[in-house]
């Protein structure tokens, strides 16, 4: 979806943020400690989409808030994007909240459902979010709806930061995944590669050409992912399965595995110039819409 675009609503378009809110859910459940969605598989069925439609509500709202807001380059488009600025932090304060209340209704309710601490509902909050990005993308382009291929290459950039991942832990030694179930050291790479996916700033590089820019996107690449390394193994100490990497010099050899992993969406994806103002930050703009141009 081009910067500045409205994003899709209407009743095909909850359900497919129902669908994918349950996806993530169900990754949380299982990779996330002290987020319990267990019992009898009915009881986990209904917990997941009871959460699931709490946080589309959570979603709608948000996503009504922002579209309030002009798509062009005004000065009312300006200060309406300068007035929404401080009600960012409650937009990402919304989906852990909402996660919390969602879980303790569950639990009312006699479901088996429980989430302990803050710090399991943040990473938790997280992971449903950036994994439900992921299946919203895929059912994009299965749908035929991804006009710019820009659905296709963020499903494409989650699987290779998964492969990258798993490079890493495969070739380190100072790289390790706790020891679990296999099902589960793989769905702990997806929430994991959520997080180290998604691009979360465009900037114009120098140069010209394919190579010299490729080299000088590869060089970037490396720095953030050195920087997004650190923030998924912390992250992952929340999760049961917690990954680590020893020392700066591992991250500084984990990061250009990454980087070249994930090199190819980033080559796709180069444009000479894209018109429009920046992005709701991370998956805020897959959830609610973006900023319009103007900032």
């Amino acid at each position: 979806m081009p910067n500045g675009s409205r994003p899709a609503t209407g009743p095909a378009a909850q359900l497919v943020d129902l669908v994918a809110t349950a996806v993530g859910l169900a990754v949380a459940a299982a990779v996330v400690a002290g987020f319990d969605l267990g019992g009898p598989p009915a009881n986990r069925c209904a917990a997941v989409l009871g959460a699931a439609v709490l946080l589309v509500a959570v979603h709608a709202a948000g996503g009504a808030l922002v579209r309030r807001l002009p798509a062009d380059r005004s000065h009312v488009s300006c200060l309406g994007a300068l007035l929404l600025l401080p009600l960012l932090p409650l937009l990402l304060a919304a989906e852990p909240v909402a996660l919390w209340l969602a879980v303790r209704l569950a639990g009312g309710l006699g479901l088996s459902a429980g989430l302990s601490g803050p710090g399991a509902t943040v990473v938790a909050a997280v992971v449903v979010m950036l994994v439900g990005v992921t299946v919203r993308h895929l059912w994009s382009v299965l749908a035929d709806r991804d006009g710019d291929g820009s659905a296709l290459r963020g499903v494409a950039r989650h699987l290779l930061a998964v492969a990258g991942l798993a490079v890493v832990v495969a070739v380190l030694d100072g790289a390790t995944l706790a020891n679990g179930p296999g099902w589960r050291q793989l769905l702990t790479l997806v929430a994991l590669g959520a997080v180290l996916g998604p691009k979360f700033s465009r900037l114009a590089l120098p140069g010209r050409g394919v190579r010299l820019r490729s080299a000088a996107g590869l060089a970037v690449a490396t720095a953030g992912n050195l920087l997004k390394l650190w923030l998924v193994t912390w992250l992952s100490t929340w999760m049961e399965l917690p990954l680590s990497i020893a020392g700066f010099g591992g991250f500084a050899a984990a990061a250009p595995i990454v980087a070249v992993a994930m090199l190819p969406t980033s080559v796709a994806g180069r444009r000479a110039a894209e018109p429009g103002g920046p992005f709701l930050p991370g998956a805020m703009a897959e959830l609610y819409g973006r900023l319009p141009p103007g900032l």
